[in-house]
């Protein structure tokens, strides 16, 4: 669940276990903190942090868009305005350990517990625009009571344990080291967690319009995650792109068009 690199010298079984759960931060840039300058500010309480949360508009339906790890609130950013424009309200947050929310490590399920204590706060939205693991963070919010007519995924990641995969592989981690995260997720999160975290297998119960956004050259979760998503799931439309990434897709002007019309549609 991180796209840090292990350094020059080797870690320790637990401190890769550790590593599992570290969120890499990544501040706004300067086009986002900009945007973020235009919401409304505050935080919510969420245990014992509060969550940095920015909101815009005050009438029409809700829209809630959520990052991926090590991103922030101001990473969708590029939606605000058009969403605006066609008659929606907007909120994002910076989920545990991520932008200016504090701590150092979470997990997707936190990240799912967050994203309903902001609907507590702020009511169902009408819609949900997720990234990369908030695609994670979305389902299984909706397999704990998260409400929504209209989905929006882009670089979703098919299951959990594609991502532990390429954890390893970028870390060049032991089995040894692989078998420890694994058994620390079981410990922390049950043995249904796999089931839970496959996107594949969730989200078919729910009979929800989505649309699905990947890159075909997405350098963090592969293509085929959503195209596994798209085949298993009835009610989900996939759109390709090329050349835009895993983040630069969040920024695309006709990626944002589909996505504005579709949920006025």
């Amino acid at each position: 669940m991180t796209e840090e690199l292990q350094k020059d010298t080797p870690l320790t079984t637990q401190q890769a276990v550790e590593l599992w759960y570290t969120v890499p931060k990544r501040q706004p840039t300067d086009r986002e903190r900009h945007v973020l300058e235009t919401a409304d500010n505050s935080t919510i309480e969420f245990g014992e942090v509060n969550l940095a949360v920015s909101s815009w508009g005050t009438e029409g339906p809700l829209v809630l868009l959520m990052h991926g790890w090590g991103g922030n609130r101001g990473q969708l950013s590029y939606f605000v305005n058009p969403l605006l424009a066609a008659g929606y309200r907007v909120v994002a947050f910076d989920a545990p350990a991520h932008g200016a929310t504090p701590g150092e490590q979470t997990n997707g399920f936190e990240m799912a517990q967050a994203m309903l204590r902001v609907i507590e706060e702020i009511g169902q939205p009408y819609a949900v625009i997720a990234h990369s693991l908030g695609t994670l963070a979305a389902t299984v919010a909706l397999q704990q009571g998260l409400q929504v007519e209209k989905l929006v995924y882009s670089g979703a990641m098919r299951r959990l344990s594609d991502a532990l995969e390429a954890f390893m592989h970028m870390n060049t981690f032991t089995e040894e080291t692989r078998d420890a995260i694994l058994a620390d997720v079981l410990t922390r999160f049950g043995d249904d967690v796999w089931e839970l975290t496959s996107l594949d297998k969730q989200l078919p119960k729910f009979d929800i319009p989505a649309l699905l956004f990947h890159d075909r050259k997405d350098e963090i979760t592969p293509y085929i995650s959503s195209v596994a998503i798209a085949r298993a799931w009835p009610s989900a439309k996939l759109i390709s792109t090329d050349g835009l990434g895993h983040r630069r897709i969040l920024q695309d002007e006709e990626v944002i068009r589909q996505v504005v019309e579709f949920l006025v549609s």
